[in-house]
């Protein structure tokens, strides 16, 4: 999101978008907790699904957002770090909300799991665990395609479609209607997750359920 995250949300209610994804990017590298007002306010103004992550290590921590009315927590740095913490969350509250951050490098040839902690981690092992482990859903980030804009990686969602038999949202890339159309019709993806689109060109969420549409993709509109 841009700016004010009440009003991001608010607007993106308004265009019906069919979940909404607000993560504090900040939270565990500066070693701090996501602020629960903001997100409150966020919640209250989305009457669709709401996913939220930020610093969270702890059963007590997904235990806030959802009581705070989140839908689904995100998890990624103790995923990293502790994976067995998947499994501790996924027991307690179910695996229907815990969905796991998986930032992906391409390294040569090979896609690696993209941290600052050093750590050497195997894309299919590492989805292979975290599926074992009780992860309800898969949020798919292509680094190398971040923001850029220029489409997304094809040949990364078809690795992990093949792997994965959770679902899985994929992120990183949409910078036009035809990346969109491109994507549906060369994959088996099945959900997606923007933002710059909707930040920096005139497209809306409709324009793009329009297109999907169009050939032939189940959308609410």
């Amino acid at each position: 999101m841009l700016g004010n995250p009440v009003q991001a949300a608010r607007v993106y209610n308004s265009r019906g978008v069919d979940e909404l994804v607000f993560v504090d990017i900040f939270a565990s590298k500066q070693g701090r907790k996501i602020n629960l007002k903001i997100a409150k306010e966020v919640i209250k103004e989305c009457f669709m699904p709401v996913a939220i992550g930020g610093g969270i290590d702890s059963l007590e921590d997904i235990n806030n957002l959802l009581q705070i009315g989140a839908d689904k927590v995100i998890i990624k740095k103790i995923a990293l770090l502790q994976p067995d913490f998947i499994k501790t969350a996924a027991n307690f509250y179910g695996s229907q909300c815990i969905s796991i951050a998986v930032d992906v490098v391409k390294v040569d040839q090979d896609y690696k799991i993209f941290n600052e902690f050093g750590l050497d981690i195997n894309l299919s092992d590492f989805l292979l665990k975290i599926q074992d482990y009780g992860a309800g859903e898969i949020l798919l980030n292509s680094v190398d395609n971040d923001g850029m804009m220029n489409g997304f990686d094809h040949n990364l969602f078809n690795l992990v479609d093949e792997i994965a038999k959770i679902p899985i949202v994929l992120i990183g890339g949409g910078g036009d209607l035809n990346h969109y159309i491109e994507l549906f019709s060369k994959t088996n993806c099945q959900a997606v997750g923007t933002s710059s689109l909707f930040n920096f060109t005139q497209f809306t969420p409709l324009d793009v359920k329009n297109e999907l549409k169009n050939i032939g993709k189940p959308v609410r509109l």
